[in-house]
């Protein structure tokens, strides 16, 4: 089954409010509760587009997939990039309680990958 996890992205980012945030930005509060919990049975390509530019990712990175039980998918199936292993976790949260020394080294290493 596939869904929204708008949740995930949020949580990545370390939004502390997502509904007020997107209410905020221009969506209403229904919709954005419906958003976050990912309580949609489809998705106006106009919220989409706007949560893919408030958290600066694509729609991949709002989506997750679930194999049915009864569909099965070949191993090499583009669907299987979009399972979800674990849960999003707050780089933030994580980096506060890095000592100073690996936080450097954390700086190098979102550089490089900013740089690429």
């Amino acid at each position: 089954m596939l869904k929204l996890d708008a949740r995930r992205g949020f949580d990545v980012r370390g939004v502390k409010n997502p509904v007020s945030f997107m209410m905020k930005n221009g969506i209403n509060r229904s919709t954005a509760s419906n958003l976050y919990r990912g309580q949609v049975e489809f998705v106006r390509l106009g919220h989409l587009e706007k949560l893919c530019s408030l958290l600066r990712c694509t729609p991949n990175d709002l989506l997750s997939f679930t194999p049915d039980v009864r569909n099965t998918l070949d191993e090499d199936h583009p669907l299987n990039a979009l399972k979800r292993d674990r849960a999003a976790k707050n780089i933030t949260e994580m980096a506060a309680n890095l000592p100073l020394d690996k936080l450097d080294k954390l700086e190098l290493m979102l550089e490089q990958l900013e740089n690429e």
